[in-house]
């Protein structure tokens, strides 16, 4: 087979290359694209990079870099049609696999290319995401914390809201475009279907680092008591402004509990950069809760997974999640974990058997939950962290990937017997 891979971020093989960080998105690509690599298909990757259009070839990897930015990829051009015609010509794939609906590169090779076989893998929904961009954030608030950057440089809040409510008119129809649909969960299958019901559909999941599989697991006596791991929270759509509300109610009964927040700070203090870290500091002070939050840097995969074994309990507050890679990794390792009750999460949990669940918007709730976890026995929290493991024994990494390459191989099984009859029937009508 010949797999073309349409992504939206610098892939590893490619970042040693470039002597680049690594993205600390879209991890579950890194396995699979390794073992493609290693596999006897033909494998290409296209991503946007750089200033000029070329390619590199490294570690049984053919990359094509489209010049540009991320915001190249946040704003539909018809200048990337001419880079796509040129490299489906060169390469001549069998499908072109675009992974994520969230940029519109991947339409640019669509309507420069409509004759081609496009399998469409779903990660974030940007036409559920535009709803809760604002994760619940008044006007007032989002137009009383703009920083003087944003102002000048209109890329605020309001900005990139505005950007997704047009740009889920492209995500629509990449959907409408697709021969065939990958997906993960019952949130994603259920969008994609109303959107597209004549699509092949399969079910792929994820795959996950190495760290995560050849860790120990979460064990109650080597965590620390009232410490709070978190996701990523740069956006107010991650919820973490719920999650701090809520520290200000435990903090009445547990002063001693701390939250570790990943990405946004260094050395323990937050880095105001944008109007929302603005928001979440005045936020801080208002509540009181300074002593109680920890601000971390970029996370390698390492230092996640440290993270999430030393934490008493891992919160994800998200206002949505398609699929929330980090709550799969951290009940992979069996920790304690709550999550806000959206999009693909509420799949992926037996609320109060494997994990506990909340309404995003009632943050006393989550108090009260996170309280429940602090005060759990050493057998209670044993039992809760063995049953979020089984939760996740079905997850074969290996199996994810030959769902992948089952995906490929039936479309070019339809494919070719689609064509056998457009043969034949052409030979009989001659």
């Amino acid at each position: 087979m010949r797999i073309l891979w349409i992504v939206n971020l610098v892939l590893p093989q490619l970042s040693e290359e470039l002597k680049i960080r690594n993205s600390a998105s879209g991890t579950w690509l890194f396995e699979w694209s390794k073992k493609l690599s290693e596999s006897n298909n033909t494998f290409a990757v296209a991503c946007v990079y750089g200033d000029e259009f070329r390619t590199i070839e490294t570690k049984g990897i053919k990359f094509y870099l489209l010049p540009g930015t991320g915001k190249n990829m946040l704003f539909y051009t018809k200048k990337y049609e001419k880079y796509w015609k040129q490299i489906v010509d060169e390469f001549k794939p069998d499908i072109i696999n675009i992974h994520g609906t969230e940029y519109s590169h991947g339409l640019s090779c669509m309507r420069a290319n409509p004759q081609e076989h496009y399998l469409v893998s779903m990660q974030g929904i940007l036409t559920k995401i535009k709803d809760v961009d604002f994760g619940g954030l008044t006007k007032r608030d989002i137009l009383f914390n703009r920083t003087f950057k944003e102002n000048i440089k209109f890329n605020g809040l309001i900005e990139n809201h505005i950007i997704h409510v047009k740009n889920h008119k492209y995500e629509l129809e990449m959907i409408k475009r697709a021969d065939a649909i990958a997906y993960v969960n019952d949130f994603d299958y259920g969008f994609t279907k109303s959107v597209n019901a004549k699509a092949e559909f399969f079910n792929v999941d994820y795959d996950m680092q190495a760290i995560f599989k050849e860790s120990n697991k979460w064990n109650v006596d080597t965590c620390k008591r009232h410490i709070i791991f978190t996701n990523p929270g740069g956006t107010p759509l991650k919820g973490l402004h719920q999650l701090l509300k809520a520290i200000a109610i435990i903090k009445e009964e547990y002063p001693d509990l701390l939250v570790v927040v990943p990405g946004m700070g260094c050395d323990g203090k937050l880095v105001v950069k944008n109007g929302y870290s603005k928001y979440i500091s005045k936020l801080i002070n208002k509540l009181d809760i300074s002593s109680n939050v920890s601000f971390l840097s970029y996370q390698t995969p390492s230092e996640m997974c440290s993270n999430m074994l030393n934490a008493n309990v891992v919160v994800i507050p998200s206002a949505i999640e398609g699929t929330s890679l980090i709550l799969r990794e951290a009940m992979y390792l069996g920790c304690p974990c709550v999550v806000s009750l959206r999009g693909g999460m509420a799949n992926y949990i037996s609320n109060g058997v494997n994990a506990f669940g909340y309404e995003y918007n009632d943050y006393q709730k989550l108090a009260d939950i996170i309280k429940n976890v602090f005060s759990m026995g050493c057998s209670e929290l044993t039992n809760l962290s063995k049953r979020a493991i089984e939760r996740t024994k079905y997850y074969d990494t290996s199996k994810s990937f030959d769902s992948l390459i089952f995906a490929y191989q039936s479309m070019i099984n339809k494919n070719m017997n689609e064509d056998h009859i457009d043969n034949c029937e052409q030979a009989i009508s001659e």
